[in-house]
């Protein structure tokens, strides 16, 4: 018998001895592939473990119990395979070596499995790591083997065995990996994994045999039956091991973790929970039974829990005994304290199982903080201003109420709780009442009522009342919470302050005054009606914002009235603009505006000042042009002309003069009388306003005559060129109703500083040229055209 403890290729030397043929039992090599298949299968759920396990210790034990059943699982399968495998030579296992074979494959399993090994993620190791796990174990596995015969491996084979082990490991882990990512279809997709992992374990094993030739020994001996007693023996073995192993594993991890839970679910509760026998003797309490009854968590085991109670209720334990149906229900008593002192407690006794004499469980919750809370919560509820009430929900009878509803109603506490709205407020009232509470109940939701009249002994007071549903803790509506304020003095001061305002208003309309408040901090801005007037903006269309207002404002004033604004906020002192707005039907109104600034608002008046600035300005324009073309007048023309006269110094130009004299507006006034001289001067004005530029200026200074200053003159070319305009449009037939009038001028001009020190120098200078032009004129009457000559 030989056993190489090595792996040997096939050589030529070999081939010359005559090759050992084995044949393999069918139904054994069906047991191996499905131990395979149902070991990759237990496996890849017991991984699915280790996603979900919440602790690092329990993260281990899943990953170790997986790895163990996935490598005793090819261990298996390799083995139940050699026992299909039947040689007709006596064949024996190295029994230290056969258990050691087992390692490589747990080995690996472990690596690939783990959620702790990062550095292991990537599939295509992990998949050459589990393919080369599964072939040591395979080969490892054969080392064992004692026979007396020769034992190699075709390389070809061989190779292609440890291929098909880490090609088909890797497509497993895949379709694994899926399985944990894939809402649906797990159970399909977890089989379909474990039949490729199989697939990789059993292909694997059968190629490595395909490979492997037995060539017969100069010791080689035959057998007539074979005999695999010892292996079978080694596999049942290790198997039932790993078995018990496994399933000990699992019973004592889950009564481990079942232990720790409840313990630190016992420790973290806050109520004190005692384990004591029928007889009523301690068997566990928890910590804080330390702290509400002042005894040591230890020296209590062995006591009896009469300890923890009155004397009136020592024998509590007893009633519960004798009457199970008190089981579960929870009791408001007296506890005892280790220095005697009594505190109310509640306590609920429960049987640890369902058996006759099992142990009870007593829940002990200390209502000390909540007796005190709810003498707090009461000293406070009677403290509040407010008028505070509680109905329940069915009956709407008083539950609690207040100091200040005491006062209100005028009874005490006692006397209102029990009672309803009708024991104690008129029928009408009391109806309102109810239904308001019903409407709050029905709708869940809260219901706030302004100014509520309440008449007690024909006194009537005003409430405003806001009342809330109190549930319980599944969301069941138990009480309704009323919290009522007396208004009555305030709606009295605002009844007063709206006829105050009223009065005001009053007055502010007569005298046509809109008030405004503007809130610089958040853009507020109020008007009253009359502001609207003024402005012609309807209230539905009001921004109430600043923009709107100044988007009002001319645009010749809109900088002069911001800024007068900016500046008495900014110095906390009287703003007061006068300014043009636009109505949105495009009329011009003039304002008048007075504010003064109070914290962050300005607040003021605006009136309308458009007949005075109307007046006004006629009044200057009177003053200012001529009453019947509309044109300067005299003084006008005066200060127009020093104006200019002081600039053309300054910039070393030149200012025209051109004189203007109509030729025939007396035979005109005489024939068709003053009405028709007017017009015909009016459209002269006209005419003459047409062509001339806005730069300079036009002016009637008598009856007939009219005078052009003309600015920024260079030469006596431009003036000549000016000159023909001016004829060429006066000349032009003035149509009337039944005729045409023919209208001649003669123009005279002068020139600022070049021929005139001043405006009386020049209008001599030009009026002198203009009766030189009429007299030529009259001298060639009979010319069709005009002729001009300036020398």
């Amino acid at each position: 018998m030989t056993n190489h403890l090595t792996l040997h290729f096939v050589t030529p030397e070999m081939l010359k001895a005559a090759v050992i043929t084995a044949k393999y039992d069918p139904i054994l090599v069906l047991a191996s592939v499905f131990t395979a298949v149902f070991a990759s299968y237990i496996s890849f759920l017991l991984s699915a473990r280790i996603k979900g396990a919440q602790l690092k210790n329990e993260k281990l034990f899943w990953t170790l119990l997986s790895s163990c059943f996935l490598g005793a699982g090819i261990w298996a399968m390799h083995f139940v395979g050699m026992l299909a495998y039947q040689l007709p030579i006596p064949v024996r296992y190295n029994i230290p070596i056969t258990l050691v074979s087992i390692l490589p494959s747990i080995f690996a399993s472990c690596f690939v499995i783990s959620p702790n090994l990062e550095r292991f993620k990537h599939l295509w190791f992990r998949s050459i790591l589990m393919g080369l796990g599964i072939c040591s174990m395979h080969y490892v596995g054969m080392i064992a083997m004692i026979m007396p015969a020769h034992m190699a491996y075709e390389p070809i084979l061989f190779t292609f065995s440890v291929f098909v082990a880490v090609a088909l490991s890797g497509l497993a882990l895949k379709i694994n990996e899926l399985r944990q990512t894939t809402q649906n279809k797990q159970k399909r997709v977890n089989f379909l994994a474990a039949l490729v992992m199989g697939s990789a374990i059993s292909g694997m094993h059968y190629i490595g045999m395909l490979s492997m030739y037995v060539f017969e020994s100069s010791h080689t001996t035959y057998l007539a039956n074979d005999n695999s007693a010892q292996l079978a023996q080694v596999i049942i073995f290790v198997v039932l091991v790993l078995s018990l192993f496994l399933v000990g594993s699992m019973e004592l991890r889950a009564r481990s973790l079942l232990s720790a839970k409840l313990k630190a679910v016992l420790n973290t509760v806050q109520d004190v929970v005692i384990c004591f026998d029928r007889q009523g003797i301690i068997e566990f309490a928890n910590p804080p039974t330390a702290k509400v009854f002042g005894f040591d968590q230890q020296a209590l085991i062995g006591k009896n829990i009469a300890i923890l109670l009155p004397k009136k209720h020592a024998k509590l334990y007893h009633s519960f005994n004798e009457d199970q149906s008190n089981f579960g229900k929870s009791q408001l008593l007296q506890g005892c304290k280790n220095c005697g002192q009594e505190f109310p407690i509640t306590i609920a006794i429960n049987p640890i199982s369902e058996l006759t004499n099992a142990p009870l469980v007593a829940t002990i919750k200390d209502l000390t903080d909540i007796q005190n809370q709810e003498a707090f919560t009461q000293t406070i509820f009677d403290a509040l201003p407010n008028v505070l009430f509680i109905k329940e929900t069915k009956s709407l009878n008083y539950s609690h109420v207040n100091k200040a509803a005491e006062k209100l109603l005028g009874k005490s506490q006692e006397q209102l709780i029990g009672l309803n709205d009708f024991d104690i407020f008129p029928a009408e009232q009391a109806k309102f009442f109810v239904k308001a509470d019903r409407k709050v109940l029905n709708s869940n939701n809260s219901l706030t009522i302004n100014e509520e009249p309440v008449t007690i002994n024909g006194t009537t007071r005003y409430l405003r009342t806001h009342k809330v549903i109190i549930k319980d803790s599944i969301g069941k509506a138990k009480f309704l919470l009323g919290i009522a304020e007396d208004i009555t003095e305030l709606r009295e001061a605002r009844i007063e302050l709206d006829n105050l305002h009223h009065r005001m208003a009053l007055a502010a309309d007569a005298a046509n005054i809109g008030i405004w408040e503007w809130n610089f901090k958040t853009d507020v801005l109020i008007w009253d009606d009359w502001m609207h007037t003024l402005y012609g903006i309807k209230k539905s269309t009001f921004s109430s914002n600043y923009a709107q207002w100044s988007q009002t404002i001319h645009p010749d004033d809109y900088d002069s009235v911001t800024n007068s604004l900016t500046k008495a906020i900014a110095n906390n002192e009287k703003f007061h603009a006068e300014f043009k707005i636009i109505l949105p039907c495009g009329t011009i109104r003039y304002i008048n505006a007075d504010g003064r600034v109070y914290g962050d608002s300005i607040v003021g008046i605006n009136s309308d000042i458009s007949k005075r600035i109307i007046a006004e300005n006629e009044v200057l324009k009177l003053a200012q042009t001529d009453y019947l073309t509309g044109l300067a007048n005299r003084n006008t023309l005066t200060k127009f002309a020093e104006c200019e006269f002081r600039k053309a110094k300054q910039e070393n130009s030149k200012v025209a003069c051109l004189y203007f004299d109509l030729d025939k507006l007396k035979p005109i006034n005489d024939t068709h009388g003053h009405i028709v001289g007017d017009f015909v001067l009016t459209v002269i004005a006209d005419r003459l306003k047409d062509i001339t530029r806005k730069t300079d200026c036009i002016a009637r200074i008598g009856g007939d005559e009219f005078v052009v200053i003309s600015t920024d003159i260079e030469n006596v070319n431009q003036i000549e060129k000016q000159i023909t305009r001016y004829l060429n449009a006066i000349e032009l037939p003035i149509v009337l109703q039944d005729n045409e009038l023919l209208i001649t001028v003669s123009i005279g001009y002068a020139l600022y500083p070049d021929e005139a020190a001043n405006l009386d120098e020049l209008l001599n200078k030009a009026d002198k040229r203009m009766y030189e032009h009429k007299s030529k004129k009259h001298d060639h009457a009979n010319n069709s055209q005009p002729q001009v000559n300036l020398s």
